[in-house]
């Protein structure tokens, strides 16, 4: 049969499917010139065994050459499933007088699975009725010829050494083909399963982040003071943060400034203390850092950016930009829930804005 392609089966595997699980056209036309293949050479076989009817079913196989090149060729152009379904059809009507002609000692009750399979295959699982209806026929067929073709109705003695190799080759090559396709079957529910994952973790990503700045939203942060909350014990450092002013930039400026001022805060808060914080949008023009360890310098930290923003030129689309911060930040007590201290957090802010803004109030404890 010459050597084995194994760079073209692993190109036909990689084409494998789309996302909707349809088979390639790599796939189908594969499967068809693979038809092709298998009719010419048993053509050539009975043209040299002349078996009875033997010029019969080199008719079939003739018939049956356009029927798979029109396959390969409407696959080509896109029309992948009714490609696929022409030559499933074309190879299970070949057989029918193929089981009838030398019963099942010829192994063509392989061949009939392997059409099972080969429609498992080839048609999308979303087309039920179509392969309910198929794999039921070849059901119905495999019963039919184990009742009323067996080996006494072979039209050669089933001790031909030539009836015993074709034999041979028909069932190798229906157990060729099952193994195949159980192979193709797997591989595309290994994709469904991956292509599932991937959207699972873009929705993930989606709901926990802020579409605006593509930092955390609030549902990331409600998880986090929960986790804290399940711990009494520990520590935590809340930080409320407000642009100064933002109200007038966004109505002197239009909304897409004050957006990207939003989004230049949320950068820089992120940029020196996303590496050790939980930084989120916690509404409009508001942020939330929440520190799992109070010891951290959270307020130094938020210094050097309110110093940044004071030093560097906050450029916004073309124009500069003054940007300042008011920040209320409140320490967790022990056992104390992050309510509270959420609560403390944003009665500091309110200090800092009622004080003169561009500055950092701190709560002091509570009882």
């Amino acid at each position: 049969m010459g050597r084995i392609d194994v760079g073209a089966a692993a190109r036909v595997v990689k084409a494998g499917y789309d996302r909707r699980g349809e088979p390639s056209p790599t796939v189908v036309i594969v499967l068809a010139l693979a038809c092709i293949g298998f009719s010419l050479a048993f053509m050539a076989a009975f043209l040299w065994w002349q078996p009875p009817r033997y010029a019969f079913f080199v008719t079939l196989g003739v018939l049956g050459l356009p029927a798979y090149a029109g396959a390969a060729f409407g696959a080509w152009r896109g029309h992948v499933i009714g490609a696929a379904i022409t030559a499933v059809v074309t190879t299970y009507v070949s057989l029918l007088p193929f089981a009838a002609t030398f019963s099942i000692a010829s192994g063509v009750q392989f061949q009939f699975l392997a059409v099972g399979f080969l429609t498992l295959v080839m048609v999308p699982e979303r087309f039920v009725a179509t392969r309910i209806v198929f794999c039921g026929v070849i059901i119905l067929t495999m019963i039919g010829a184990e009742v009323f073709a067996q080996p006494s109705v072979a039209v050669v003695p089933i001790d031909d050494p030539v009836f015993g190799v074709m034999a041979s080759v028909t069932r190798l090559g229906g157990i060729a083909i099952v193994l195949t396709s159980l192979a193709l079957i797997l591989m595309r529910t290994a994709r469904a399963e991956r292509e599932l994952t991937r959207l699972a973790a873009i929705g993930e990503q989606r709901a926990n982040t802020d579409d605006l700045t593509g930092i955390a939203n609030r549902r990331p942060a409600m998880r986090v003071l929960a986790e804290i909350d399940a711990d009494p014990a520990r520590t935590a450092c809340l930080a409320l943060i407000d642009i100064d002013h933002f109200k007038d930039i966004n109505d002197a400026r239009g909304h897409a400034v004050g957006d990207d001022v939003i989004r230049e805060i949320a950068r820089r808060l992120d940029r020196d203390l996303g590496a050790r914080c939980v930084v989120a949008r916690w509404g409009g023009d508001e942020f939330l850092v929440i520190s799992r360890d109070a010891g951290l310098a959270v307020a130094d930290a938020l210094k050097q950016v309110r110093a940044d923003l004071a030093y560097e030129q906050v450029a916004i689309d073309g124009d500069i930009v003054t940007l300042t911060l008011s920040v209320g930040l409140a320490y967790r007590a022990p056992g104390e829930g992050t309510g509270a201290v959420l609560a403390a957090a944003d009665r500091a802010l309110y200090e800092a804005k009622t004080s003169g803004r561009d500055r950092i109030s701190v709560a002091g404890p509570r009882r």
